[in-house]
């Protein structure tokens, strides 16, 4: 199988069976002994293709009469085909052209016809095709809406929360690749030996400027994409971590010696860092509902050198009555529906339905009431998400925390790529009166 019909079959799989990108990407290349160049090139594919997705699928509906009705994989071909046109100049055009009536002729013969006549229509229009004129839209919001590939309700969730001067830079940023950060284990090492250990590895770095602990890889090539497999990685030198994910752990400032709670701790990112802020003295309670997400917290742990950690296996919708009242500090990092984080899980721009959007606001509604409750007096509670949907966010945490007279005081924080190339994060602290 080629790399062109191997990205088509990954995309399918995300788009047809709802399949994570990079679980389904990274299953992918350990199945197969790709070279650099074709493991960098169905990357450049199966990202690129999603990330503009919405924008492919717009151009289509351009060339094609009921393009929705095209079959699935016909469709697929179609997409990377004409993302290749429109995005890449490396390979020529009547390749790109050949290429797709080649693997249409394996997958779906009767449409290589169809497929071949559509990218022909494409190369003509080119020059039109690659321009988004807002003239041809009701409003600017939906020409954004095409021109970055990113939903209508998401476009208006940018505007709603980093208003009309900010929103559009940041929206330009989610088809950007963003940096590549990492955070210091401070139970092994310090930000300048590690940079230093970096640089002897070929690895140039500078320092974040919204955490002490972020160190940003200039350039992660000399590791070669395995990063995961560096001796410093599994000496637990360092982990992967958006910037604005660690200031979450930093909001919650949790002190040697306290008792801590991460309500939904998997993969164990955040809980390594509140037990590095607590000096490794204390105790922390881990917990994920899934046997194998608890695994790969103990394991994290481990690598980290972390010994304070005790994961159990728990719903944080379900209210434990014995613990009223027991926590100093309680960590509450949501499911949620992930819109900050849409450049770099593209599969994320496509929304979920309102009952499911409403069940997850459900879940957090009745996951903070859970939390606020078995937060001490005197204590505090973050409360985060990876979204940008006020219903989720600031709006959801008002109508909880008015049940709470007892509630001191909130505050909350959105990150986003113009503060130092962030992620998009809420966090929100809550605190309790003595």
């Amino acid at each position: 199988m080629n790399i062109r019909e191997q990205a088509v079959n990954t995309l399918l799989k995300i788009n047809r069976e709802g399949a994570y990108s990079n679980l389904e990407v990274r299953q992918v290349l350990s199945r197969n002994l790709f070279s650099e160049e074709d493991k960098r090139l169905f990357l450049n594919l199966v990202y690129g293709t999603l990330q503009n997705q919405i924008f492919l699928d717009d151009r289509l509906n351009r060339l094609i009469k009921n393009a929705q009705k095209t079959e699935p994989i016909v469709r697929e071909i179609c997409r990377i085909s004409l993302y290749q046109i429109l995005f890449l100049d490396r390979v020529p055009d009547y390749a790109i052209v050949n290429e797709a009536v080649t693997l249409c002729k394996r997958q779906c013969r009767r449409a290589s016809g169809f497929v071949n006549g559509v990218l022909r229509s494409a190369l003509r229009q080119k020059a039109a095709l690659q321009q988004v004129d807002t003239a041809d839209f009701d409003n600017e919001k939906e020409a954004m809406a095409v021109r970055y590939s990113i939903p209508v309700p998401i476009i208006y969730q940018y505007f709603t929360v980093f208003g009309k001067e900010k929103a559009p830079e940041i929206l330009k940023k989610m088809n950007e690749t963003p940096p590549f950060f990492i955070r210091i284990n401070t139970l092994k090492t310090d930000r300048e030996s590690l940079a230093v250990a970096l640089k002897q590895q070929g690895v140039p770095t500078r320092k974040g400027s919204l955490s002490q602990d972020a160190l940003q890889l200039v350039s992660v090539n000399a590791f070669h994409g395995q990063i995961q497999r560096s001796s410093l990685y599994r000496q637990g030198a360092f982990t992967i971590q958006d910037q604005g994910a660690m200031l979450i752990a930093d909001w919650l400032d949790p002190q040697p010696g306290e008792q801590v709670l991460d309500m939904c701790a998997a993969p164990g990112g955040k809980t390594t860092h509140l037990a590095q802020l607590m000096k490794n003295q204390g105790r922390i309670i881990a917990r994920d509902i899934y046997d194998s997400r608890l695994k790969l917290i103990e394991q994290t742990a481990d690598r980290m050198g972390v010994t304070i950690i005790e994961t159990e296996k728990r719903d944080g919708t379900e209210a434990i009555p014995d613990e009223h009242n027991r926590y100093d500090k309680i960590l509450l990092d949501v499911p949620c529906s992930g819109t900050g984080i849409i450049r770099r899980k593209p599969e994320l721009r496509v929304m979920r339905d309102k009952k499911e959007r409403r069940k997850l606001r459900d879940s957090q509604r009745q996951m903070l009431h859970c939390g606020l409750k078995a937060l001490k007096s005197g204590g505090t509670l973050v409360y985060s998400t990876c979204t940008v949907d006020p219903d989720e966010n600031e709006r959801l945490v008002a109508t909880v925390c008015q049940n709470y007279p007892e509630v001191s005081s909130v505050r909350s924080q959105y990150t986003h790529p113009l503060m130092d190339g962030c992620d998009c994060f809420f966090m929100c602290q809550i605190k309790k009166k003595d």
